[in-house]
């Protein structure tokens, strides 16, 4: 057998997001790579560096597969590539070990939220969230606040089951774009695992403080984990997997 990590985007506005689903009827991103594998011969677990939420889209993420001695890279990228089209791109392929694991390898993940204080044409809708926003000063000081080792158990989606609540973020900023007349907001936030919906929750809280809605010593609060003073996630189509980093991965791909 041999073993291959993939790098995918994927429109998550088409998938009820990365992890496999119980209901019927429902697609995952996962089970539509594994279902796309199967008609080529290959039938393999897929292992994901995260987990992204219905409507959640990825520009890098990361996954691993098995398949048989006989296939190489240069055999396999061209193939799946047109059979993942159009919601799922195929953007780079390694070859890797058995040891090679895309969640537990990952040194650090980055994601990026993406909104407009406009609203926007329905061709950009789905891939930019519509956000109201306040003082700048205040969303960029919330943001580095972020950084360092916090207990970020009041900003995640009540009801996860996980050991430990405690994250490292490693950096947190918001970028200014302005494109054909439309200024876009972007929230970078890299870390080395993030809780479920923790993102799209901390992303709330900043927008809630600088629109006053709730104090910055609010939001201070909940940050240290004391008291719950926001619990309303921003929508989910501005939320973007950036991508994953790994120390291990072999130093030549193939690029499609």
């Amino acid at each position: 057998m041999k073993y291959f990590a993939l790098k995918i985007a994927y429109y998550g506005g088409a998938f009820s997001g990365f992890a496999p689903q119980k209901q019927a009827k429902i697609h995952s991103v996962s089970e539509t790579l594994q279902n796309t594998l199967k008609k080529l011969g290959i039938n393999s677990e897929i292992l994901g560096a995260g987990r992204t939420d219905k409507g959640v889209h990825s520009l890098g993420m990361m996954v691993r597969i098995c398949a048989s001695a006989h296939w190489t890279p240069q055999r396999l990228a061209p193939l799946l590539a047109k059979k993942l089209y159009p919601n799922i791109m195929l953007r780079a392929i390694w070859e890797v070990d058995s040891s090679f694991h895309p969640r537990f390898g990952a040194k650090a993940r980055r994601y990026y939220y993406v909104f407009s204080s406009k609203l926007t044409s329905p061709f950009v809708a789905p891939f930019v969230a519509y956000e109201r926003i306040g003082d700048i000063k205040i969303i960029r000081q919330c943001l580095a606040m972020c950084i360092g080792t916090h207990n970020f158990a009041l900003f995640c989606k009540q009801g996860s089951s996980i050991k430990s609540t405690s994250r490292e973020i490693y950096t947190a900023y918001l970028r200014i774009k302005h494109y054909r007349g439309q200024t876009y907001y972007i929230v970078c936030i890299e870390g080395n695992a993030f809780l479920r919906a923790q993102i799209r929750l901390l992303v709330g809280a900043i927008l809630a403080t600088s629109r006053n809605e709730i104090s910055l010593q609010n939001f201070t609060e909940q940050l240290l984990a004391k008291k719950r003073h926001y619990s309303q996630p921003v929508s989910p189509q501005g939320l973007y997997f950036a991508k994953a980093h790994y120390e291990n991965l072999p130093p030549k791909c193939y690029l499609i």
